[in-house]
């Protein structure tokens, strides 16, 4: 009668790490003469992720051992995800940002009624003095974060400089999705990788290009994502009465753009 093949978890199994995080797993594996076949079932009877106290770890190199005949122990390893030169991994956040407007997008009411129902064409917070206070709304904002692995050599201080020197730049040519135009380069965190493979993190702020903004009565007003929109008012008299509106809207760019490619050395 054949002997049964069993694969069981042992009692010194599950020794973990936190720095860096870590769990080992290991196994008694008895009933099979054939290491290759060991092998195999280590590698589809074993998870390839787990989720621990510790993290989302990642399998790796499992090791088989001779322990007498038709038996082996069998060392699971999970750690961190590694990451290959050229390999590039994001983080994101997309709580949003606040911006100060001075004009709606849509007037609801005014009370009491009586008069223009909309005699500021939707200026915000208009004073008796004739000013335009606006107010502070959230906007959507995505912030994206970027690891990316150079290879050895690549990370030096002429590199740091060049980064440092397109700070505050945007997308001249479209990047990892993103359109031209919609895509700000805040600045990078890294360490020196002359002798060796080193990872930088590439801070962007993504800001969707636009073609149908309106402001008041003013429609079809185009904007880049990062460009910057300001209103100019004039005084009018609606109904009788003083009022502040719209007069015009303008577009002005204030940052310059660059290849995001070829400036970061990845795309």
């Amino acid at each position: 009668m054949p002997e049964l093949f069993q694969f069981n978890e042992r009692p010194d199994s599950r020794a973990w790490t936190t720095d860096p995080p870590s769990v080992t797993y290991r196994f008694k594996a008895s009933g099979e003469h054939d290491d290759g076949i060991v092998r195999a079932y280590s590698l589809t009877g074993t998870p390839l992720v787990i989720y621990s106290d510790v993290g989302t770890l990642f399998r790796g190199n499992i090791q088989i051992e001779p322990d007498g005949h038709k038996q082996y122990i069998v060392t699971v390893p999970y750690g961190p995800r590694k990451r290959e030169t050229g390999s590039s991994t994001f983080r994101f956040d997309t709580t949003g940002a606040t911006i100060t407007i001075k004009a709606a997008k849509q007037h609801v009411a005014s009370y009491p009624s009586g008069g223009s129902a909309n005699p500021h064409k939707g200026s915000i917070g208009v004073t008796k003095d004739g000013k335009v206070e606006g107010a502070d709304i959230v906007i959507p904002a995505l912030k994206l974060i970027y690891t990316f692995k150079h290879p050895a050599g690549v990370i030096n201080e002429n590199h740091a400089r060049a980064l440092a020197g397109v700070t505050g730049m945007t997308n001249a040519l479209p990047f990892r999705g993103f359109a031209a135009g919609e895509l700000l380069y805040l600045g990078s965190t890294g360490e020196d990788g002359t002798e060796t493979e080193a990872s930088v993190d590439y801070v962007l702020v993504a800001s969707k290009n636009v073609s149908d903004l309106q402001v008041g009565d003013i429609m079809g007003i185009v904007k880049g994502g990062h460009h910057l929109l300001w209103i100019e008012f004039k005084n009018e008299v609606d109904g009788g009465k003083p009022a502040v509106q719209p007069e015009r809207v303008h577009i002005e760019r204030v940052y310059d753009p660059v290849d995001f490619a070829a400036a970061f050395g990845w795309s």
